[in-house]
């Protein structure tokens, strides 16, 4: 049976079990007038359904778009109140709804000059506030053109009402406005068709109008509120979804971003050369060819054992690491830490000794195949069905380490390697040459961080104890760079990716690809910032990733995770409020 890696497919495209579908944007959110609960136009935008990727950015955005639409709106709104009034009492004879129009234009006006004084700072800007204002503009519309005339041009005010609050991002919102005038103004002109209002007592008086032309009029005005609505509510889900557009592009950029670090990385650690020192030189029974590996510690020559006739490894220090006693203590460090280890998920060892020149080498098998960093070269990432294969073959091999008290410390993209022979493929975790025995009395580290930095745990970047969890965050790593196709944790430079591990959480995988939530509440576990707060094992990781694969993820380990994530969430750094 072949494996995800090699069936050709798209890595972008989703797996059997990539069970999130795809959705376009919804219209509720809560940025808005009637947006319920939002408090500000920092509000994030509250889509109903799944998640897209409209941004808390984007929310701000368009929360600050919509406060100066409604300071806007309220001063055209104010003057329009201080003409009508004027308007009202120049008038010589009297009308039955002066007065009352007299009353509601004074409130509405107030009412404006109120908004405008609370909306000159952001957080003092009420969305509800608002929407009970545009409510007090309708019933001010419906009065007006009661005065006026049922019939007369003063309703074309209420289509302006109906298409700002119809841009709205609550929909719950423009319907109210929208419902309240159109009704209100039916209600008006079916009066007036029954002989309930005098038109003919109206500023512009009509006596003894057609029905036929109410009804003509009544009819024609519905239409052109409902036609308003409808245009604004499309504007609104237009603007949204090219705000949408502009962010998926910009995520794009970051993606193709953090894999050129990713790559600038891995290309200041490599040589173009593949001829080495010891090549087409003899080592006992030992034929050393090229060099298939080059690392800081050494180099890694393919080989062939005359006397046991079968392909080797051998692995060579640095020549100019020879002099530091540490450093070939650290090299030999494989050799008791293989005869500690028992898995077909680490590389075997076959011998070990030193040149006449003194260099250090071990003798081991020799793997046919590419290191993981090759295959996310070539394929960006991996499905989710390879993804999980990959992270419970290697936590097989941490759970060994983890009986034999070693943890591995630099557990990364070069270092786990999928063996191909015949129709076996086997991923195996390579260099456990900076591993640390727990219960070993020597430490050769000397209190400094070890690892690669995109790939360490914070206890690791602050130098401190580490255990099997700190294997467990390293994998995670692992399986957020397979599954999203960026590195979870990058910069420019070391130190500030150092700083991104310690303090900073990544952007949610979700966000960059199509998974579930639980895989997202996996992930978050075991990247915790706090030792205490991750799995305890591989072997756990391992499991619950497969499960939440299937959405069958532990309803304890749901809550965990949403637990941490309330008090860390995604993208976010530690340390700020």
């Amino acid at each position: 049976m072949p494996s995800p890696l090699e069936t050709g497919r798209n890595p972008e495209e989703p797996t059997v079990l990539d069970v999130a579908q795809a959705t376009g944007p919804s219209e509720s959110t809560s940025t808005s007038p009637g947006g319920g609960s939002a408090t500000g136009v920092d509000s994030a935008l509250s889509f109903v359904g799944p998640p897209t990727s409209v941004s808390a950015a984007t929310a701000h955005i368009l929360g600050a778009e919509e406060q100066a639409r409604t300071v806007a709106l309220l001063r055209l709104v104010l003057a329009a109140a201080i003409a009508g009034l004027f308007a009202i009492w120049l008038q010589d004879e009297g009308n039955p709804g002066r007065v009352l129009a007299s009353v509601v234009t004074a409130i509405t006006g107030a009412a404006c000059v109120v908004l405008l004084w609370h909306a000159r700072k952001v957080e003092r800007f009420a969305h509800a506030a608002v929407l009970a204002f545009g409510v007090c503009c309708a019933v001010t519309i419906l009065v007006m053109v009661y005065y006026v005339g049922v019939f007369s041009p003063a309703i074309v005010a209420m289509c302006i009402g109906i298409y700002f609050f119809g841009l709205s991002d609550s929909s719950l919102g423009g319907r109210l406005i929208y419902g309240a005038g159109a009704l209100g103004y039916l209600v008006l002109n079916l009066a007036a068709i029954l002989g309930v209002v005098d038109t003919s007592r109206s500023v512009l008086a009509l006596a003894n109008p057609p029905v036929e032309g109410m009804v003509a009029v009544t009819v024609v005005c519905q239409v052109l509120f409902f036609a308003t609505f409808v245009m604004a509510r499309s504007s609104r889900r237009a603007t949204l979804m090219a705000f949408e557009r502009v962010e998926r592009a910009l995520r794009q950029i970051k993606k193709r971003d953090a894999l050129l670090d990713e790559a600038r990385a891995e290309l200041e650690g490599e040589r173009a050369a593949k001829l080495g020192r010891y090549t087409d030189q003899q080592l006992g029974t030992y034929t050393i060819a090229d060099v298939i590996g080059r690392g800081a510690m050494g180099e890694v020559y393919r080989g062939w054992d005359t006397a046991l006739d079968r392909a080797v490894a051998l692995k060579f220090l640095n020549p100019s690491l020879i002099a530091d006693q540490e450093n070939v203590q650290r090299f030999f460090r494989e050799v008791e830490v293989a005869k500690r280890l028992e898995s077909e998920h680490v590389v075997q060892l076959y011998d070990h000794g030193v040149t006449a020149a003194g260099a250090p080498y071990l003798v081991m098998e020799l793997l046919e195949g590419r290191d993981l960093a090759q295959h996310l070269r070539e394929k960006k990432r991996l499905g989710m069905s390879a993804v999980v294969e990959l992270v419970m073959q290697v936590a097989d091999a941490l759970a060994v380490a983890d009986q034999a008290k070693i943890v591995h410390r630099d557990l990364k993209p070069q270092n786990l390697f999928l063996s191909e022979r015949g129709n076996r493929r086997v991923w195996k975790v390579l260099d456990f040459g900076v591993s640390k025995i727990l219960d070993g009395a020597e430490n050769l580290t000397m209190g400094a961080a070890v690892g690669t930095p995109s790939y360490m745990s914070p206890e690791q970047a602050r130098a401190g104890d580490v255990d099997h969890r700190a294997d467990v965050f390293a994998l995670g790593v692992v399986a957020y760079r397979t599954l999203t196709g960026r590195p979870a944790f990058t910069a420019s430079d070391s130190v500030a990716t150092l700083y991104n591990v310690v303090h900073v959480q990544p952007a949610r995988p979700s966000e960059l690809v199509r998974v579930t939530e639980d895989v997202d509440r996996v992930i978050a576990l075991a990247l915790a910032k706090a030792p205490e707060r991750r799995f305890s094992s591989a072997l756990m990781l391992a499991t619950a990733l497969r499960e939440a694969a299937r959405e069958r993820l532990d309803p304890r380990l749901r809550t965990d995770a949403d637990a941490l994530l309330t008090e860390h969430p995604w993208g976010k750094d530690i340390l700020r409020p």
